[in-house]
């Protein structure tokens, strides 16, 4: 569990949006009830009034109604950016890794940047740690090459081109602040780039590849969890955030930074 630094508010890390009728059931059935009682990745009910975690549930509930996003059979992903704000899960891949790229692009602006131009995206095929996970979700003979293609191909139609700024001195503590907000004070790559910021004899071009999923990791794990889970992989609900997560183990992000 993660708290927001704004409110100290818990927010699970997924969250599925249960009919009525297939919340009963988990409810009664002492085989699965368990999942109840799982904060980080939290079964809500549609309509109907939650018996455990209920004030945590109620929070979600309230939250996701305001957005719009309380849709039963939803499966959703907190973004790890903003952690009170979710997206579908099957959009989820491509909507984190492309505010990873906005969140760089601002990076760079406070640094003093003239453009940044975006040059590649890459998706590259899930390891066999996650396997496991995925597979009992998804039917056989599933298509990793297609979706990998498919990932990289939206990634590059929306991020194609580059940002132009007017440049200006390098303002790290800016920058820094920048990254703490966004939760992204642990990147080793942005550190880098402000620390070449900062001081004396700046960088001035820089090309490299930037990870755009690193921070969503856990929170695909718990969204899978989910979605594996008996009654709910019964119903198919997550199969093609599944089947994404089942291709891809990484979105890279090439790009060129001139200050």
């Amino acid at each position: 569990m993660e708290q927001t630094e704004s409110a100290n508010v818990v927010r699970p890390r997924s969250v599925l949006v249960a009919d009525d009728d297939l919340y009963l059931r988990i409810e009664h059935d002492p085989a699965n009830v368990a999942l109840l009682e799982d904060v980080n990745a939290m079964i809500v009910p549609y309509s109907g009034r939650a018996e455990l975690n209920a004030r945590a549930v109620a929070s979600v509930h309230s939250l996701l109604q305001s957005s719009g996003q309380l849709v039963a059979g939803a499966l959703l992903i907190r973004n790890p950016y903003e952690p009170e704000s979710y997206e579908m899960s099957e959009d989820a891949i491509e909507s984190f890794s492309i505010a990873k790229y906005h969140a760089f692009a601002n990076v760079s602006r406070m640094l003093g940047a003239k453009q940044v131009r975006f040059l590649e995206a890459k998706a590259e095929s899930q390891d066999e740690s996650w396997q496991a996970k995925i597979a009992a979700i998804l039917p056989a003979g599933s298509g990793d090459a297609e979706v990998v293609r498919d990932v990289a191909k939206k990634l590059d139609d929306r991020l194609s081109g580059h940002l132009t700024f007017e440049g200006g001195e390098p303002d790290p503590e800016a920058a820094r602040e920048y990254l703490r907000r966004s939760y992204l004070t642990h990147d080793p790559q942005l550190r880098s780039l402000v620390e070449m910021r900062d001081g004396r004899n700046l960088l001035t071009r820089y090309e490299f590849t930037l990870s755009g999923t690193r921070e969503s990791a856990a929170n695909f794990s718990s969204a899978l969890s989910i979605a594996n889970a008996g009654p709910i992989k019964a119903v198919d609900i997550g199969v093609t955030f599944a089947k994404t997560v089942k291709a891809i183990r990484e979105v890279e992000f090439r790009t060129e930074i001139e200050f």
